[in-house]
């Protein structure tokens, strides 16, 4: 029997009723072409005219989504309006999905009541950040971009920065609702994406306790990971100078390191002749002082210098005091230190370091795009099985240079470059040959890259 029509409405009745009805054809319109995407999944029906049946049947059809146009109506039903019949069919529907496939078969059937499937355009906001949880969702098609807003004091504004995408199967939403906090980001479509959806209701009577026995497992797994990784780029500082973390031994994974040590020397002259003398600084001290030898030898010399550059004052007090004496008198003059840079070793793939071994004025630099692999050092003694950390500990200490070790060879090194420069210099003398050649023809590129001592006195 058909309702009957209201009697002796007003006009003003009439018109507001009027409205009503546009209003509610217009939003059925929207809501048509906002799930125009998924609706055209329609399965076609063969009709009475056999051309147009044989098209939709040679038609290749493109698999959009993993559930059926009627699954997804079904699921676009508010809860109360499904039949059982309809609740068994999306149990096993959701049940074959793969971010089901963790909860148990009670779980499931419960979950078929209480899922909604929602579309959602491009470049639209899911979820956004700061705002209270009202559900969790369930991404089956499309991608969405996650992003993070902080405030940066700095420049006294709010930065925006990107935390990843988040693609097919992806779970996201229900850590807000377990903890009951505001959302920690902004997901924003990057296209047209399908996702199931549980309200926050509905969520706390199916899922919020099987969720929150996983969230357990997760925190304690997570937290029962020791190590970390960290990626540096080329000629990033690894560790030293005040960077890195001094309790944590580094496996290189990738790439390659350089260790480079600073040597600060003494700089004197006896004679006319330069001479060069380490200074070490105890770390727990800062105290300077000088080697012990109070004179250097012949060997020591490394270039040799005409009287006229050399410095006004005497080193007669400092050579006859003690070290002590020369010490402070070191530690004042800072016009005679002088601090070079030195590579000490590379380290390739599958290297270790501070692991223990001896690491006074020295830091490790990436020469290239190097992934690290940082080991709690404790925990290496802790698991120090046969004490083959403490070998290895006595390896790095033997083959790499020791302070001493690297300033003799730099003395060597200064020295030979000296005899070279006095041995071109005897060649050319001997030549009769005029030659105009002076230093300011060679490029200063090039003087930059070799030593510029060796050009002083050309």
């Amino acid at each position: 029997m058909a309702p009957k029509r209201p009697i002796g409405l007003s006009p003003e009745e009439k018109i507001a009723r009027q409205n009503r009805a546009r209003r509610r054809f217009k939003a059925f319109v929207r809501l048509v072409m906002a799930n125009l995407f998924w609706l055209g999944d329609l399965d076609d029906t063969l009709g009475e005219n056999v051309m147009l049946n044989i098209q939709k049947l040679t038609r290749k059809k493109i698999k959009k989504s993993t559930l059926t146009t009627k699954e997804k109506i079904i699921l676009s039903k508010p809860k109360e309006e499904r039949s059982e019949e309809e609740k068994h069919l999306l149990n096993r529907a959701i049940g074959g999905l793969k971010c089901f496939r963790r909860y148990p078969p009670n779980v499931k059937s419960q979950l078929a009541a209480v899922t909604y499937f929602v579309y959602i355009g491009p470049d639209r906001v899911i979820v956004k950040q700061d705002h209270a949880p009202s559900a969790m969702y369930f991404l089956l098609a499309g991608e969405g971009l996650v992003t993070v807003k902080t405030y940066d004091k700095g420049l006294n504004e709010w930065i925006t920065e990107e935390h990843g995408t988040v693609g097919p199967g992806t779970m996201f939403g229900e850590v807000a609702l377990i903890h009951g906090i505001a959302r920690t980001a902004t997901i924003t479509t990057t296209m047209p994406c399908e996702l199931l959806m549980i309200k926050k209701e509905d969520f706390d009577i199916v899922l919020k306790e099987t969720v929150w026995k996983a969230w357990e497992e997760i925190t304690k797994i997570m937290n029962s990971i020791i190590a970390r990784t960290k990626t540096y780029k080329a000629d990033e500082v690894v560790l030293g100078d005040g960077v890195g973390l001094p309790t944590y031994s580094y496996l290189i994974t990738k790439g390659s390191c350089s260790i480079i040590e600073h040597l600060q020397v003494l700089v004197h002259y006896v004679h006319g002749l330069k001479r060069y003398r380490l200074v070490t600084c105890d770390s727990n001290t800062r105290a300077c002082s000088i080697s012990q030898r109070r004179k250097l030898p012949k060997s020591k010399v490394a270039t040799i210098l005409p009287p006229s550059t050399a410095p006004k004052h005497s080193t007669a007090d400092s050579t006859n005091s003690n070290t002590s004496s020369i010490s402070r008198d070191a530690c004042m003059e800072e016009s005679q230190m002088e601090t070079h840079f030195i590579k000490v070793c590379e380290l390739t793939e599958g290297a270790i370091f501070n692991v223990g071994e001896l690491f006074e004025r020295r830091r490790v630099v990436a020469d290239t795009n190097t992934h690290c692999l940082l080991i709690p050092r404790y925990w290496l003694i802790k698991m120090n099985k046969d004490n083959i950390w403490s070998k290895v500990q006595q390896f790095l200490n033997k083959n790499i240079p020791s302070t001493r070790k690297i300033f003799d060879e730099w003395i060597k090194e200064k020295k030979f470059m000296a005899f070279r420069k006095k041995l071109v210099r005897d060649i050319l003398a001997a030549k009769s040959v005029s030659n105009t050649n002076c230093i300011h023809n060679v490029p200063y590129s090039i003087r930059l890259k070799e030593n510029p001592d060796a050009y002083l006195n050309y």
